[in-house]
């Protein structure tokens, strides 16, 4: 159940104008430069979107908005002032005065908290499948379908051409078309438990570490012929004994030339620094490959579409290979492993070189008397290796990692067909009184798919091979009005899908702004009716719809349950108190 009840807008002179609204379908006429698009902006604006109003000339006498709305039989009044960080959210009770000023993050929270089904438990649910921190400002892309990127197919969410959702979207289409939830939050549970378990280990390890370092830098001062392992306690408390007891001991074999130690580390220091520079040379050509090959491949699968273009395609695939060449190479450089056996070559002459300054220096017998006493006092730890433990749990935690990325990336077919079903049907249910979708229905085996991969909505048919044999094709349909009747279908589906579902951080609301513009008289009526095809499965109380645009809603076979005029004896536009002069 949701409803936006009304706005009310106040200028700084004290004028205030009020739009109601109702449920299901709401039309807002107005032609050229009366504010059709900077309302359907400002919904979003009063939803939490960061814009800076104050530099647009619509706002130059206005000072804020108040929106009452009602979700699940709940009536809430939001306010939005000039200020983004003066901002206001209450219950809504006989209009009473909100007092309590909150900033914009605070003011978004408590709107997701509102819109979260289950109270935060979906919002639990989205963090441990997608990893990022999903609100129902990520699902505003649901929302809004903006007049710029009306007739688009291929990624036909219209806020997606924002990088700021975009780099969000994969991210949530994986959540919804998603049927592995119960096995990746058991790999999830026990991924947590392995990583707790390594951090004890990794501080287990920490301990040993500083022990056995403590104990080998006092028995170079007694020169012991050998180090402690961690393996060969008794061997060093014999040592010691005999030490004390003034015994022969065997004594270390003669080290290198501590002059000759430096010069081999510092050779293996400049090589090391040489491989380093290098690499992060590679890692740059690298990054700039990758780009390349991302939009290489954008612009090979819109060449694909059009045959006119075929002579361009054979040489970006060249150069997808070209590019696929050096970042196998790049691969191969970061794997080398004759750099890692140089790495460790160093940390070892690191300590041959700090053993051999230390087996230069005259100790005194009360020195070697206290390092016989920190020798027995830190072997008297218990001294537990976990260093095979701590591997094993790592892999194990990579494992795991590997098989949740497959998971997660893996769709339900069941999903995905119920989904190219529906926004088939409701682009077939214009059949009767749009003309291009006449015609592309009666293709044999008409069919809109949709991949999630691109978030692409493709019309297929069925065509008889040289073989004589039935096979499924692309069925390019050239027009706008087709293509933008398709986008609208995918919407819808996509409101219909996610509402019945009930699991996602979504606002019921769907804002079209000027979606008639590239259908003639005799098509645009189809509009209307894949509106109220959509609305027979969701129902008008679970999906407001806000449309601004400068046709008669009768000419886009409408039936709205609000109109309203943006143009008036006493106004001229979306805000009243606006004046050009």
């Amino acid at each position: 159940m949701f409803k936006i009840s009304s706005i009310t807008l106040y200028s700084l002179s004290g004028e205030e104008y009020t739009y109601k609204f109702s449920r299901g379908v709401n039309y807002f006429k107005g032609v050229n430069n009366t504010g059709k698009t900077e309302f359907y902006k400002f919904l979003d604006y009063m939803f939490g979107a960061s814009d800076n109003v104050t530099n647009k000339p619509w706002y130059f006498n206005f000072e804020k908005a108040k929106m009452v709305f009602e979700m699940n039989n709940i009536s809430y009044c939001i306010t939005r002032t000039m200020d983004s960080q003066r901002n206001y959210l209450a219950y809504y009770k006989d209009h009473e005065e909100i007092n309590e000023v909150i900033n914009l993050t605070e003011y978004k929270a408590k709107l997701n908290s509102i819109f979260a089904k289950g109270e935060y438990q979906t919002l639990r649910e989205i963090k441990n499948f997608t990893d990022e921190n999903l609100t129902y400002r990520t699902f505003t892309m649901f929302n809004f379908l903006g007049e710029k990127r009306q007739g688009v197919t291929y990624n036909f969410l219209d806020k997606c051409s924002d990088i700021k959702y975009y780099s969000k979207l994969n991210s949530v289409l994986n959540y919804i078309f998603n049927n592995n939830f119960e096995k990746i939050f058991e790999l999830q549970n026990k991924l947590l438990k392995l990583q707790k378990q390594v951090k004890k280990l990794e501080n287990t390890a920490a301990r040993n570490k500083f022990i056995t370092e403590q104990i080998n830098d006092n028995l170079i001062k007694l020169n012991a012929p050998k180090p402690f392992t961690g393996k060969n306690k008794g061997e060093i408390l014999n040592f010691i004994n005999q030490y004390k007891n003034l015994n022969d001991v065997t004594s270390k074999k003669d080290a290198k030339n501590i002059i000759d130690l430096q010069v081999n580390f510092n050779s293996i220091d400049e090589q090391i620094k040489v491989y380093e520079n290098r690499l992060g040379d590679m890692k740059q050509i690298q990054n700039e490959n990758e780009n390349r090959k991302k939009l290489l491949t954008n612009l090979d699968a819109l060449l694909e579409e059009n045959q006119v273009f075929d002579y361009l395609v054979a040489p970006l695939k060249s150069l997808l290979e070209e590019l696929d060449d050096s970042t196998s190479f790049y691969k191969y450089l970061i794997n080398d492993k004759t750099i890692q056996d140089l790495k460790l070559k160093r940390e070892l002459l690191k300590k041959e070189i700090k053993d051999s300054s230390n087996r230069f220096k005259i100790f005194t017998v009360e020195e070697k008397t206290k390092s016989i006493a920190l020798i027995e006092e830190y072997l008297s730890a218990d001294i537990n290796l976990v260093d095979k433990e701590l591997i094993d749990k790592k892999n194990t935690i990579n494992t795991i990692k590997k098989e949740l990325k497959i998971l997660q990336n893996s769709d339900d077919p069941k999903k995905l067909k119920e989904m190219s079903n529906y926004i088939t049907e409701l682009y077939g249910s214009a059949a009767s009184i749009s003309d291009v979708v006449q015609e592309d229905t009666k293709q044999n085996g008409f069919q809109i798919l949709y991949f999630k991969k691109g978030n692409v909505l493709q019309p297929v048919v069925k065509k008889l091979n040289e073989e004589s044999e039935e096979e499924v094709v692309n069925y390019y349909v050239g027009s706008m009005a087709r293509h933008t009747l398709l986008q609208l279908s995918g919407y819808l589906a996509f409101m219909a899908f996610m509402l019945q579902e009930e699991k996602y951080p979504l606002i019921p609301l769907l804002v079209i702004d000027h979606i008639s513009k590239s259908f003639d008289d005799y098509n645009k009526k189809a509009i209307g009716k894949i509106i109220s095809t959509a609305y027979d499965k969701i129902g008008k109380e679970n999906l407001q719809i806000i449309i601004f645009d400068d046709d008669e809603y009768k000419d886009l076979g409408l039936n709205v349950d609000h109109f309203e005029n943006l143009v008036t004896e006493n106004k001229t536009g979306f805000i009243p108190f606006y004046s050009s002069k």
